[in-house]
């Protein structure tokens, strides 16, 4: 594998980036190769018992609006913690120790859901599982950190695919370890790799950014009201809306009233998250020749044109092709967003951008699924997609009329 791009770290040009120790090339690629192993650790983690979840509280006793419950706890700590997280690693100008609380949460939250006795031990467990991957900040500004400003969307494309990857890993391989050993070794499973990323991420090199002086609300309030990422944050609670309203949860429901069987579902799912993956290798490609906003906006117009289309499928086959279509279209957006997000704060700053937008998009995976189960249970299962491809052309405009870097990758 070759690093063309990795750096000697010395990012700051200037008083206001702030100072970087050097890392050495060695040491940035030795960074680079353990934040991607661990970061797909860090995921199995997470999904190798995601399609079991559901089952593991029915046995608990739990009711359906229970079973809601435990799967949303996921979210809350996204939405609650992500924005503390970044202010909390730019403070101490340190991302690792907020990256190595996220694996050891994945680990202990997943130990918590194999022994948990009752569901309200499993919701806090869950809740422990939602408050790891709000450390997805750290991570992903710890794993630029070892790259130069101008390859910075080619750093976010590389972590937005291991993460990508991670989904397609976990998903798979619980389905794998369910089949061999019974759903409750899922459980166990993400326990031990929980341990191993947690080993893993305990070993990368850190480049410390200098601690940001005088940091309190007003610091925060300046981040914060930036208007290119306050619109940024819109476009991606409308990204993660589509997701979550679609293929995380009534695809598969769209897919069973079509007569697709379970394992089938399944692979519309693992498909769905591949395509994604491939967007996210192909999004700097992309940039580079049309830019960031044209990407952007474009990328949303094909996830609402593919979104809509899902109401056309009659057979599984034409669902796989629109699920393509809509995950490749998310990967490539996951990635744009995440770079111009990092492209443009300020380096001393760039967790608490970092932060501020990742929670705010934590608001699309809260509403996304409870918005599309009122429409599902009103107008019916089709305004579901009618309604996340509006959001998705809504997204799409916002997009085009935001001024975005012309720095493109390179």
């Amino acid at each position: 594998m070759r690093f063309p791009d990795v750096a000697t770290r010395n990012v700051a040009s200037s008083a206001e980036s702030g100072a970087v120790h050097r890392l050495t090339d060695a040491q940035a690629r030795r960074g680079i190769i353990t934040v991607t192993a661990a970061t797909i650790f860090l995921y199995l983690s997470l999904y190798l018992y995601v399609p079991f979840l559901p089952l593991r509280a029915a046995e608990l006793g739990a009711s359906n609006t229970m079973i809601g419950l435990v799967i949303a706890g996921f979210a809350v700590g996204q939405v609650v913690l992500r924005l503390p997280i970044g202010i909390g690693a730019d403070f101490i100008g340190r991302c690792k120790p907020f990256a190595v609380g996220s694996l050891v949460l994945a680990t202990v939250g997943g130990l918590g859901l194999a022994l948990a006795p009752n569901t309200e031990m499993l919701f806090a467990a869950r809740l422990l599982t939602g408050a790891s991957v709000a450390g997805w900040v750290a991570i992903t500004v710890l794993f630029a950190s070892y790259y130069r400003p101008d390859d910075t969307a080619k750093a976010m494309s590389r972590i937005m695919t291991v993460w990508a990857a991670g989904l397609v890993l976990g998903t798979f391989a619980g389905g794998v370890v369910a089949d061999l050993f019974g759903s409750k070794a899922t459980f166990w499973g993400s326990v031990g790799a929980g341990a191993i990323g947690t080993a893993l991420i305990l070993s990368a090199p850190e480049p410390n950014l200098e601690r940001v002086q005088r940091y309190g609300f007003e610091t925060v309030r300046r981040v914060a009201s930036s208007g290119l990422l306050l619109r940024l944050a819109v476009i991606g609670i409308g990204v993660q809306f589509i997701a979550f309203a679609t293929y995380f949860a009534f695809v598969p429901v769209y897919a069973e009233s079509i007569g697709a069987s379970l394992s089938t579902i399944g692979y519309i799912t693992t498909f769905t998250l591949g395509a994604a993956m491939a967007g996210t290798l192909i999004a700097p490609m992309i940039i580079a020749r049309v830019g960031y906003r044209v990407t952007v906006a474009g990328s949303l117009v094909v996830v609402g044109a593919a979104t809509a289309a899902v109401t056309l499928a009659e057979t599984v086959f034409p669902l796989f092709i629109t699920q393509g279509i809509a995950g490749l279209g998310h990967g490539v957006l996951s990635a744009a967003l995440m770079a111009i997000v990092a492209l443009t704060a300020i380096p001393r700053l760039r967790a608490t951008a970092m932060g501020f937008y990742q929670s705010m998009y934590g608001v699309g995976v809260l509403a996304g699924p409870l918005v599309a189960g009122l429409v599902a249970d009103g107008p019916g299962l089709d305004g579901v997609f009618y309604v996340s491809a509006l959001v998705a052309g809504g997204a799409a405009v916002l997009a085009v009329v935001t001024r975005m870097p012309e720095t493109t990758a390179n």
